[in-house]
């Protein structure tokens, strides 16, 4: 790291306490003017961080997404590439995989100009309020695709939960819910190699509703949360590395189906009767369960059908107030 991204995670490390310089040039090893550079630096990119005469520093969190800090904060071996502002997360990772040499990256954004869900649907995704970040996960062997976005919807909700203290429900497939209103969307996409015609990496996209925003169109408002209303309490640095930390330890196990039970606990489909869209085919049905591929098993008045692939559009819930 350079000289003012090695400044802002040790700042980070001691958030909220004043650091002196003597203790900067000391622990990294730096002059004092290399130090008042940096900080100056920070400063004028909109970090946080106040300088007072015989105290010296103090960083206060939640301010802008820092690659320095996500990369002092997590263990695992991710590249991380930040961005204030790109036309979407994914977008970015499949055009990275064209070139990238199997490492594994994840790109998070202050804001998407052009962030999407499922089916191509636009995904509100406005700077400062959310977080939105994708995987790019080269394959050394084919994957059960069904067990890894069902696993991921998993771990995202328990870290939103740790974070946030809230009770995390999940829409099948991947919408995560949060007081009857969806906070989470989780998008997964395939890169296909060009010679051989198989899957060469997958793209896993998350984004995340932290805070209410002003912005959001009257229609969505019924269906679409946050987690959050102050922003003082809004740590998207820590949100990042906390999903990144979940994200890697998930890959090492998930290929078992061992999250797949849990994933079937919160799911607030299991028992209701639905609409669900499979290509131009609608059916409605009596959802039995969620398999360990992490397919509907749907019970209609004729058939018992595996949808792997689809849209639950209606959801008709005797309790709550989900309207998604």
């Amino acid at each position: 790291m350079n000289t003012k991204s090695t400044v802002l995670a040790y700042l980070n490390e001691n958030a909220n306490q004043w650091v002196t310089s003597s203790e900067l040039v000391k622990q990294l090893e730096v002059s004092r003017t290399a130090i008042w550079k940096a900080i100056q630096q920070l400063q004028n990119n909109g970090q946080k961080i106040e300088s007072q005469s015989g105290k010296g520093y103090r960083y206060a969190r939640g301010g802008m997404l820092s690659r320095a800090i996500i990369e002092a904060t997590i263990s695992s071996n991710w590249q991380v590439k930040v961005y204030d502002q790109v036309n979407s997360t994914n977008i970015q990772a499949k055009q990275l995989a064209a070139s990238n040499q199997g490492e594994k990256i994840v790109i998070i954004a202050n804001e998407q100009t052009d962030g999407y869900g499922r089916f191509g649907r636009d995904f509100f995704s406005p700077s400062e309020t959310g977080i939105y970040l994708s995987f790019l996960l080269p394959l050394t062997k084919q994957i059960n695709p069904g067990r890894m976005t069902t696993a991921t919807a998993v771990v995202v909700a328990q870290t939103l939960e740790k974070l946030f203290n809230v009770k995390v429900s999940i829409k099948w497939v991947n919408d995560l819910i949060v007081n009857d209103h969806k906070v989470t969307g989780i998008l997964s996409e395939a890169v296909t190699d060009f010679e051989t015609g198989t899957i060469a990496d997958v793209v896993v996209g998350i984004g995340i509703n932290l805070m209410e925003n002003d912005l959001l169109d009257e229609s969505l408002k019924p269906k679409v949360g946050a987690l959050i209303k102050q922003k003082k309490q809004l740590d998207r640095n820590q949100v990042a590395s906390e999903i990144i930390e979940a994200f890697e330890k998930m890959l090492l196990t998930f290929e078992s189906g061992n999250l797949m039970e849990e994933y079937r606990i919160r799911s607030i489909v299991i028992g209701k009767q639905v609409e669900v869209k499979i290509g131009n085919r609608i059916l409605t049905g009596l959802v039995e369960t969620i398999n360990d591929d992490g397919a509907l098993i749907l019970k209609t008045d004729s058939e018992t059908i595996t949808v792997d692939a689809g849209e639950i559009t209606k959801l008709n819930l005797q309790e709550g107030n989900y309207h998604g």
